[in-house]
């Protein structure tokens, strides 16, 4: 009745059963541990190829390396949506639909560009003396990857990776598009699926309850990490 009688005014008691039903009664927290799951998934799979494929651009000269480079970058401006009749045809034939392993390859593949375009600009302004001190103490090219190359990177990791999480986080159209079952819907997608069952059900405010749910973990990370990365960006556009 209170949420009716004005929808911009502020409670004037706290209802905070709501936040629980939509938690438990509306499959909130079931979502919101597979969203977890699709972001650990993707985002440390999106780590590895995008650090590994940059250490090898940034600081190795070989042929056709530019040729890569701009292969890689230019394939940034195919428009996403062009993708995804073949994206899922792929997905069907991998047997990877409806699977959370399937999304968390997609996932981690999707911003593989961009964060390319963002580490190999920053590594390549790293100091070559310093892997090339240590290939002289006898390391390895993995070693020195492991030990010097990605630790000189942490600043811009951590950059790319709270980039992965808000896009991530609000994918709708993939899940959308590759997952069928209800019990493996991540937030996004679950919470569009509320909303719709509420055309035969107005429970308004425990949908309400949900998407404020949602909105916590991005206002927490951006709140932590804005200053971070407006730091670590312009560090990144001067080095590169």
């Amino acid at each position: 009745q209170e949420f009716f009688m004005g929808a911009w005014q502020l409670p004037k008691i706290m209802q905070w059963n709501n936040y629980y039903r939509a938690w438990s009664q509306l499959g909130i927290g079931k979502s919101f541990f597979n969203t977890i799951i699709l972001l650990s998934g993707a985002m440390v799979l999106n780590t590895l190829l995008v650090s590994l494929g940059c250490y090898t651009l940034a600081r190795f000269d070989f042929k056709l390396r530019n040729v890569i480079y701009w292969y890689i970058i230019g394939s940034y401006f195919i428009p996403g949506l062009n993708t995804m009749v073949t994206g899922y045809i792929l997905m069907r034939l991998l047997g990877l639909l409806n699977s959370l392993f399937g999304l968390i390859i997609n996932y981690g593949a999707s911003t593989i560009v961009f964060n390319t375009l963002i580490l190999t600009a920053f590594m390549k302004g790293q100091p070559k003396e310093l892997d090339e001190a240590a290939y002289i103490d006898g390391a390895s090219y993995w070693l020195t990857f492991w030990h010097v190359g990605l630790p000189l990177a942490r600043p811009s990791l951590l950059t790319i990776n709270v980039f992965n999480f808000m896009r991530y986080y609000n994918n709708f159209m993939q899940p959308l598009l590759y997952i069928r079952d209800p019990e493996k819907y991540p937030l996004s997608v679950a919470i569009y699926s509320m909303s719709q069952a509420m055309t035969y059900r107005a429970d308004w405010v425990t949908l309400f309850a949900g998407f404020v749910i949602m909105m916590i973990p991005t206002i927490i990370v951006y709140s932590v990490f804005q200053n971070y990365i407006i730091q670590n960006l312009n560090i990144g556009a001067l080095k590169g």
